[in-house]
């Protein structure tokens, strides 16, 4: 008999201290919605720059580590910063959302998956995960640094660059040059992304 209350005190201790654990765990889950209008991402391909920015996007954190992200990208946003005479501008926005470039019109947006966020110093993350253009997924990486300071998440990666021919963007690539004299633009788009969001309740 009382081998048997014995038992159940201990299993009674135990489920207490999961159950005690599981509140924890909870307690110290957080999600951060980002700010659509801050945020956005920089880009540059040869001489020319401008921006995309974000349709909405959500990072999840436990104990103030980095867990999980999706964020969906706006690319009928897609911006020329750079060139001055508008008409010159406006072809290379219509160019950029053709088919033949990012395809706007059948991928309204692309989605980045974050993976995994390794800290390697103060503030300093590797950050990966997978990156869809076009309904084509590519594991990508980069490094960003990252602040937690109560409700307020910010995020500001280093400049870093994806090579357009893996989600199958190949055209004027060196890759499908015929001659000398083709017209070439480079297979590499380099990024810089900040990000600004806020405590969410869930």
């Amino acid at each position: 008999m009382k081998s048997s209350i014995k038992i159940l005190l201990v299993t009674l201790f135990v489920l207490a201290r999961a159950g005690n654990s599981t509140a924890q765990y909870k307690a110290d889950t957080s999600y951060f919605e980002v700010d659509t209008v801050k945020s956005c991402i920089e880009w540059f391909c040869d001489s020319h720059n401008g921006t995309v920015i974000l349709k909405s996007g959500k990072i999840k954190t436990v104990g103030n580590q980095i867990v999980a992200g999706n964020f969906v990208i706006n690319m009928d946003s897609l911006q020329d910063k750079d060139i001055t005479y508008e008409l010159m501008r406006k072809t290379l926005h219509n160019t950029l959302k053709s088919e033949f470039f990012f395809d706007v019109k059948n991928y309204p947006t692309s989605t980045f998956v974050l993976d995994n966020a390794i800290p390697y110093g103060k503030n300093n993350y590797k950050i990966s995960g997978d990156l869809w253009i076009k309904g084509l997924v590519n594991c990508i990486g980069f490094n960003a640094v990252i602040t937690i300071a109560g409700n307020e998440l910010t995020a500001v990666s280093e400049k870093f660059y994806i090579d357009r021919t893996r989600w199958g963007i190949t055209i004027y690539s060196k890759q499908e040059a015929k001659s000398d004299d083709s017209v070439i633009v480079s297979d590499e788009i380099y990024f810089k992304i900040k990000i600004f969001a806020k405590r969410s309740k869930n």
